[in-house]
């Protein structure tokens, strides 16, 4: 039982359940599919000693919120406080005289609330869906304190989703003028070396995933000098797990061409081979 407080809400359980609750809510579902759902999809909980009080707490406060309480999950609920099961549990997991104190309160003042239906329910959040800024495929070249170009190319472009997000790699593009689609052609992904857990340096590509609703505070000016066709699909819940600002873009190269920099690697793979060919981190 990850707890880390005497609250309704202080436990793991409640944070997992609580917001899966509500992602369905949100959504559209019925309070009493949700709560079917969620019955089926966590019997392991719910056949817990420690976890199943916090289930059908947070379920129960759900429910409330939304002016959909179970009279068969009140009784539930009433059942945990007034017969203590729940402090019983506190005592086996050896919990001081002060936090049973502050824990019985908190769940008699928590059966009082629920017993006083809630005047209105929870108001249905509707996600905003938005599109990536850039097009999947575009060339986009800025220039960096030196006042060289250099140039990053979007992999995949995300439409109506809740982060609009851009796959973006860092290519090794470095030049004072303009770089071209046909520079593009002939790029390379840019490599730095990182450190591991084993404390061992190695080269890391520069691709990152960047949001749509950061790109307004950016300082950098991006434009587009061509597209090139992008064959593979990039998924943000699978692909590369980086994501990043997108002033990073500038900041970084202009660390990374500094006199000073110590992290450079000598890897090269083409970017041609990310445009044609499905790329996962470990085949880079």
């Amino acid at each position: 039982m990850g707890t880390w407080g005497t609250g309704i809400s202080s436990n793991d359980v409640y944070e997992d359940i609580n917001y899966e609750f509500f992602e369905l809510y949100n959504q559209g579902m019925e309070v009493s599919a949700i709560t079917e759902k969620l019955i089926k999809e966590n019997k392991e909980l719910i056949n817990s000693h420690e976890d199943e009080n916090n289930f059908w707490i947070t379920i129960a406060k759900s429910q409330w919120e939304c002016k959909a309480l179970d009279p068969k999950i009140y009784s539930r609920i009433k059942d945990i406080v007034e017969s203590e099961k729940d402090i019983e549990l506190w005592k086996e997991l050896d919990a001081s005289k002060s936090d049973l104190t502050k824990r019985r309160k908190v769940l008699v003042d928590f059966l009082k609330k629920i017993s006083i239906e809630k005047k209105t329910a929870r108001k249905r959040k509707v996600k905003k869906l938005r599109d990536a800024i850039f097009e999947k495929g575009d060339c986009l070249a800025f220039r960096l304190s030196d006042g060289d170009y250099c140039g990053a190319f979007v992999l995949e472009s995300e439409k109506e989703s809740e982060f609009g997000l851009n796959l973006i790699a860092v290519t090794d593009i470095k030049m004072s003028d303009k770089p071209t689609a046909q520079d593009f052609e002939k790029a390379n992904i840019l490599f730095a070396l990182e450190q591991q857990i084993s404390k061992e340096f190695k080269p890391k590509e520069q691709i990152s995933w960047y949001y749509a609703q950061h790109y307004k505070n950016s300082e950098i000016n991006f434009e587009k000098v061509g597209n090139l066709k992008v064959i593979p699909t990039y998924r943000s819940d699978k692909d590369n797990q980086s994501f990043s600002n997108w002033d990073n873009l500038k900041l970084y190269q202009d660390d990374y061409y500094s006199d000073s920099y110590e992290y450079r690697s000598e890897k090269k793979v083409k970017l041609n081979k990310l445009r044609k060919k499905y790329w996962l981190q470990q085949w880079l």
